[in-house]
């Protein structure tokens, strides 16, 4: 079945490396943000437990080109929409980009109603509407004259991680952090150091991926309401994965999936609010005794570190010359050592190294890049 992933936008070769490497999937853009590719029932669920830099997995029902609303309508009304739907509540999330006489909205409402009629007349039914919280989630794009509808299957969002308890001022998104680990090269046998870690993201994602443990453990998906799914088959699997409750004796240690392992995760804040926070948000991943949280300045402290992945200030609400910092910092790095520097800025222009590879990206209002360096 043909299947849409969505993942941070600027970052789609690193997500469809991800499903590469979980999935055996060869996905490809379909727009900024998502991928597709072809996969099956079993696919779902191992991505759903274990992708670190995907947001949600969805199901293509339609898939096309189309001139006008009323093609869309067309488009969506030739599902077998009782072979993919349940009788329940259902909403529509439309995205439109191109030259059209239409809105997003549109796009939405004419998928709302040609999903009422075809289950009406193939049922006899007529589901019911919950813009709000449905309990299915279609979502609509229109792409120039290029026309998907999928149904999505994730539910809550793959990137709100259960450790978030605390939460920085300026957070980095978890499934961004999980991306410039891969970025990094980073394994688990590396020393990483994130020098400015706020909250501790990076350094979690770390132990999280280095100890294979899943990044929703109490995931509830979408796929409990939907026809052709086994939620009970995905939650035995996730099971399967949570291996930070079990006993030593249960753990395979040739794979090297489990919390014994020699790990050296650092994460730095100058700012000891930041380090209390960092620490509840490791504590709470059950990461208390593999995650290190050091109070220093990162213009000062000496960097020795296989890895160096940061979130670097983008001079909301910090006081300091940015530009300073900057060069102070990448002083820092040269001086020990440091062989592969992945940072997220809104200031390239900023850090005085040459970077091997660039992603340009949105980060909320903001135009942010991804440098990677080899200091």
């Amino acid at each position: 079945m043909h299947l849409l992933a969505t993942t941070n936008g600027g970052l789609e070769a690193v997500a469809a490396a991800e499903l590469a490497e979980l999935v055996g999937a060869d996905a490809t853009v379909h727009h900024r943000g998502v991928v597709e590719f072809e996969g099956s029932v079993d696919d779902v669920y191992a991505l759903l437990a274990r992708s670190r830099t995907c947001h949600r997995v969805l199901e293509v029902l339609a898939d096309g080109r189309v001139e006008d609303l009323e093609g869309i309508y067309d488009r969506a009304r030739g599902v077998d929409l009782a072979r993919h739907l349940p009788f329940a509540d259902f909403g529509v999330v439309g995205t439109r980009h191109g030259d059209h006489g239409f809105t997003s909205v549109d796009v939405a409402d004419r998928v709302g109603q040609a999903v009422i009629d075809g289950y009406r007349e193939a049922t006899g039914d007529r589901l019911p509407v919950d813009l709000d919280d449905p309990t299915v989630r279609l979502e609509a794009y229109l792409y120039d004259d290029r026309f998907t509808l999928a149904v999505d299957l994730t539910g809550d969002s793959l990137h709100r991680r259960p450790y978030r308890v605390c939460t920085h001022d300026a957070p980095l998104r978890a499934t961004m952090a999980a991306s410039m680990l891969r970025l990094a090269s980073y394994t688990s046998g590396d020393r990483l150091v994130d020098p400015m870690a706020g909250s501790g993201t990076v350094p979690i994602e770390a132990a999280l991926a280095a100890t294979d443990s899943p990044p929703r453990p109490e995931l509830d998906p979408a796929l409990a309401a939907l026809p052709r799914y086994d939620v009970a088959t995905f939650q035995d699997r996730l099971a399967g994965l949570d291996r930070r409750d079990a006993p030593p004796s249960d753990l395979d240690l040739d794979l090297d999936l489990n919390l014994n392992l020699d790990l050296n995760l650092e994460a730095r804040d100058r700012r000891e609010r930041w380090c209390r926070c960092a620490r509840v948000n490791r504590d709470a991943a059950g990461l208390s005794e593999v995650v290190e949280v050091v109070r220093a300045d990162a213009r000062e402290a000496t960097l020795e570190a296989d890895c160096v992945v940061v979130n670097l200030p983008f001079g909301i609400r910090v006081s300091e010359d940015l530009r300073e910092l900057y060069r102070t910092f990448a002083d820092r790095l040269r001086e020990g050592g440091v062989d592969r520097l992945v940072a997220l800025t809104t200031k390239p222009e900023f850090l005085p190294l040459e970077p091997r590879e660039r992603y340009e990206l949105p980060y909320g209002r903001l135009d942010a890049t991804i440098l990677v360096c080899e200091p």
